[in-house]
């Protein structure tokens, strides 16, 4: 038996929203966009990691420098030489349910095997005139533009691999192009956060890449106001572990002001190759069944209680494993577990606790005394899973019991539940499930 104990006359640190996104709902289908919109509006996602913007969007020139500034040689001066008007919809759409938005600039990855954009920008100062000019228009209204007052600006994305498909350059020329980048950046719009670098490799905490990073920063005085990485793994005690870990190291190096940002992360059971259709074809139905929705609770709810302050799940939009929704816009697990997680966010916390290392659990009181309790059990044996309160007797409450259950299915359970010993007691089967439990006063 899995014992749950929730202690509602202890309250507990305050819960962070910090459930952010990749990808906003795509503006290629206005039906299918209206559809993603409703479902992303629910969630009231802290904000929005703009990445890989145009391969969500076929045909849209969307967000990516190349694609907002399409001619290399033109002048970065004048505004003729943008196209705007994509990332205007895209933006305007996003920020209508609710999100803020975190701007990614560089290029988006590129699978084609010709990967055009991705060396090294070959005139840095005018990389950065157009950079600012792209802020200019979405924060200071240049060009018919907007006030948005966009905080967050990321530079790049996962240039450390030195994978052509990303960065066709060494992680050292990387290096001097941030620190030249984010200084000019900074000294312009000092009231931004400037940072990345979307680092791939952080798994090696203590290697030469992340190290050399800090160190091109330090020596040569670039701002880092918000560090970024990704992980993607099937290990969540690894995942939640990082942010202690790069906290040290940043404090280390001098940077013990700047935040930690998850930038891409997902349940993911390993890569392989991408030729063996078989092999992809599980992979990802696994990555959107209820292994990762249990997965991605776990992770967020023990992210409450550690040194991180964002993530950006890949991605709250549609395509493939890597997704909340189905090409037809309907909702995989991992969209419930992110529905619960918010449910959560508006109680106050409570205490709780799980006497099984496979399990995470949070709990919440509402303004009218409703119990609320997330509960993760990924990849367990059959067992009977039992909550019970502190203090008050169980059976005279009203309750209400929703899970995403071992074969993927969000249901609410109301049969084959028994009370025992003041407890509420329940079989769960053998595999990952995800739990959202209400109790209410008669």
């Amino acid at each position: 038996m899995i014992s749950f104990t929730i202690y509602p006359e202890k309250k507990s640190a305050a819960f962070r929203r910090i459930h952010g996104m990749n990808l906003a709902a795509p503006i290629t289908h206005a039906g299918h966009c209206r559809v993603l919109s409703d479902h992303l509006r629910k969630l009231n996602i802290p904000q929005t990691r703009m990445h890989d913007c145009p391969l969500n969007n076929p045909g849209k020139m969307l967000v990516d420098i190349p694609c907002v500034f399409p001619l290399e040689h033109a002048d970065p001066f004048k505004e003729e030489n943008y196209i705007f008007g994509d990332t205007d919809d895209y933006f305007a759409n996003t920020l209508s349910y609710g999100t803020t938005i975190m701007y990614r600039l560089g290029v988006s990855i590129d699978h084609s095997g010709f990967a055009h954009h991705t060396a090294p920008p070959a005139d840095p100062s005018k990389w950065v005139e157009i950079a600012s000019h792209i802020i200019d228009h979405y924060n200071n209204g240049w060009s018919n533009g907007f006030h948005y007052d966009i905080k967050y600006w990321e530079i790049w994305n996962e240039a450390d691999t030195e994978l052509p498909i990303l960065w066709k350059g060494t992680w050292k020329q990387f290096i001097d192009f941030y620190c030249f980048a984010a200084k000019a950046l900074k000294s312009r719009h000092p009231e931004l956060k400037i940072g990345g670098p979307s680092m791939a490799k952080i798994t090696s905490l203590n290697g030469s890449a992340f190290l050399d990073f800090l160190k091109g920063c330090r020596d040569q005085q670039a701002p880092l106001d918000f560090f970024t990485y990704h992980q993607y793994s099937d290990k969540p005690q690894k995942v939640i572990a990082a942010p202690a870990k790069i906290r040290a190291v940043l404090d280390e190096y001098g940077f013990s002001q700047t935040e930690i940002h998850l930038s891409e992360w997902h349940y993911h059971a390993g890569w392989g190759s991408q030729c063996d259709i078989g092999r992809q074809k599980k992979l990802q139905q696994e990555m959107v069944g209820p292994h990762s929705a249990a997965y991605l609770a776990a992770v967020l709810s023990r992210f409450q209680d550690e040194p991180i302050d964002m993530t950006h799940y890949y991605t709250g939009s549609t395509g493939g494993g890597y997704s909340l929704f189905s090409n037809f816009g309907e909702p995989h697990c991992g969209y419930y577990a992110f529905d619960f997680l918010n449910r959560m966010m508006e109680t106050e916390r409570i205490e709780a606790t799980v006497d099984h290392p496979g399990t995470t659990v949070l709990a919440g009181t509402a303004p009218n005394g409703t119990i609320y309790i997330l509960a993760s059990c990924f990849k367990t044996d059959q067992d009977d899973l039992a909550f019970s309160l502190e203090k008050g007797d169980i059976r005279t409450k009203h309750w209400k019991l929703s899970v995403i259950d071992v074969d993927g299915e969000k249901r609410d359970l109301t049969k084959d539940i028994r009370f025992e010993e003041n407890r509420l007691i329940f079989e769960k089967a053998s595999g990952s499930m995800t739990v959202f439990l209400e109790f209410t006063k008669p």
